[in-house]
C-alpha cells in the first residue's frame, strides 16, 4: 500500500473525493496508488494539491 493510499484511507477519503478536495484527476490518483506512475515522479504542484487535500506534508505523500 503507498503512502498516499494509506494516507487517503485513513482520512475516511474515497478517490473521487480526493481528487474533488484536490483538483487532480481520479485517474491520476488511482495511477499513483496502484504504482503505474510513482508519485515520486509527479509534479510538485500535483504533490502539494494532494498534501494539501489531505492536510499532510509534501514529505508524507513521498515514497522513500
Amino acid at each position: 500500500m503507498t503512502n498516499l493510499q494509506r494516507i487517503r484511507k485513513a482520512s475516511g477519503l474515497n478517490q473521487r473525493q480526493l481528487a474533488e478536495a484536490s483538483g487532480v484527476n481520479v485517474r491520476m490518483i488511482q495511477h499513483y496508488e496502484q504504482e503505474q506512475k510513482p508519485i515520486n515522479n509527479a509534479s510538485a504542484l500535483t504533490v502539494y494539491k494532494l498534501a494539501q487535500a489531505l492536510k499532510v506534508s509534501v514529505e508524507d505523500l513521498l515514497e522513500i
